[in-house]
């Protein structure tokens, strides 16, 4: 079994998440990736995560996805990182909002990916 940290990644685009994964691997993460929200609440209930990624541009749903996880109990102290292309940032503002923390660019989550990952657990811990 494998026994580094879960990230489970809401994120369709599949270049992106190579990008991710190696990231991730190089951090020692392991990677769950979710297509759609769907899938996604299917992954949250086997597995608690270290850290849940969102991709902006997953859809239309993706900040309605962001306030579920936020005002369901049971995900609510999740850390949860989010992030889109850097041009989106009425996006990248409304995942704010929604309580994604931290919010990223995405060339920042693909080259940073450990980063992210232990900000969005620090911004967890500082609740």
């Amino acid at each position: 079994m494998d026994d580094r940290p879960l990230v489970i990644a809401l994120c369709p685009d599949l270049m992106m998440r190579s990008r991710i994964e190696s990231g991730l691997e190089i951090a020692g993460y392991r990677l769950r990736v979710a297509g759609g929200p769907t899938r996604l609440a299917e992954a949250l209930a086997d597995e608690t995560p270290a850290c849940v990624m969102i991709d902006l541009e997953a859809g239309d749903d993706a900040i309605a996805v962001i306030e579920g996880l936020r005002g369901d109990p049971a995900t609510a102290g999740l850390p949860l990182a989010a992030f889109a292309g850097h041009t989106n940032v009425d996006l990248l503002d409304r995942a704010r909002a929604a309580g994604a923390d931290p919010v990223v660019a995405r060339g920042q989550a693909a080259i940073s990916t450990g980063k992210v990952v232990a900000d969005a657990v620090g911004a967890r811990d500082r609740r």
